[in-house]
């Protein structure tokens, strides 16, 4: 009896944490720019080793801080976008700040 309590338990609660994970995925994907879209890409000042920057693009001692392009797709790890000469710039999410849409 306790094994059958466990089993549906258990059901309970991988359903509950895939049901979780799908409403957070679509409410993302319903942020997202559309494909397309002009996008600039700002990185965390840690990671562009400016010391102080604002929340928009910036340039400081010719270092820019940001990425620009054509929004291709993001997900829980990354952003793409299309880059200059038709290649591809995946760009961890870890290390954004803030995107922004330049329509």
């Amino acid at each position: 009896m306790l094994g059958i309590v466990a089993v549906v338990g258990w059901s309970g609660y991988s359903y509950w944490q895939e049901y979780n994970q799908q409403a957070t995925r679509r409410a993302r994907e319903m942020m997202s720019p559309t494909v397309g879209s002009s996008c600039s890409v700002v990185f965390r000042n840690a990671e562009t080793g400016i010391d102080k920057a604002n929340f928009g693009t910036a340039r400081v001692n010719g270092t820019e801080n940001f990425v620009s392009g054509k929004f291709v797709e993001l997900n829980d790890e990354w952003i793409v976008l299309q880059g200059p000469n038709d290649g591809q710039l995946w760009i961890p999410r870890e290390h954004v700040l803030l995107m922004r849409v330049d329509e």
